[in-house]
């Protein structure tokens, strides 16, 4: 195959999301979108520009077929996919991956996979992977570490807008809810003495400058 084509075609299997206004959840076709440039990333670090001609290679094709199975002319798409990535398959060979792939198309899920190819966390991390999970890593503990980064980065965001941060303004509130602490003193104590002072200008009216 021509570098030019080749590149092409890598960009077109590799085609990610656009940054944009953030969706609730993605479609199907994006979740296909997003997966295949995934399994791109992966397969390009373990192996190169191809799959291996081994048993290694051809165990890596199915869930690779089940998903572009779920897009438009998905036999098509898949002799595409599988002349750019196992170009060493006999025309026999490329037709029964993809019948029985698209017969047996099914649904995996990002831990799924990640044990399917054993994806490590360091390895997910390396490659920038989002759609596969890691083996050492579950989803728990990814929604979790994600929930905390988004915390803190809208917390630089609102720093950044001048916001006061959370401690400095707690501090801020403790002293004007507790002014007796700015004093110096115990709370009874302040009380003690702001009693004793009204007291005092109850019995002689209040000072004048």
């Amino acid at each position: 195959m021509e570098p030019a084509k080749r590149r092409a075609n890598v960009k077109w299997f590799s085609n990610r999301q656009k940054p944009g206004k953030r969706r609730r959840r993605a479609t199907p076709q994006q979740i296909v979108a997003l997966r295949l440039h995934d399994f791109a990333r992966l397969f390009r670090s373990r192996y190169g520009l191809t799959l291996p001609d081994d048993d290694s290679g051809r165990d890596d094709i199915p869930p690779v077929i089940h998903h572009i199975a779920a897009l438009k002319q998905s036999a098509r798409k898949a002799a595409m996919w599988l002349e750019l990535w196992a170009p060493w398959l006999t025309l026999a060979e490329q037709r029964q991956f993809i019948s029985n792939g698209i017969a047996s198309a099914r649904a995996w899920r990002a831990d799924q996979l990640a044990w399917r190819y054993h994806v490590t966390r360091e390895e997910r991390t390396m490659l920038g992977l989002t759609t596969i999970g890691a083996i050492d890593h579950a989803k728990a503990a990814r929604t979790k570490r994600r929930r905390e980064r988004d915390k803190q980065r809208k917390a630089r965001a609102r720093r950044a807008a001048g916001a006061t941060p959370r401690d400095q303004y707690l501090a801020t509130a403790v002293r004007n809810a507790a002014p007796w602490a700015m004093e110096g003193v115990s709370r009874a104590t302040w009380y003690r003495r702001r009693a004793a002072l009204v007291s005092n200008e109850n019995e002689t009216g209040p000072a004048t400058a």
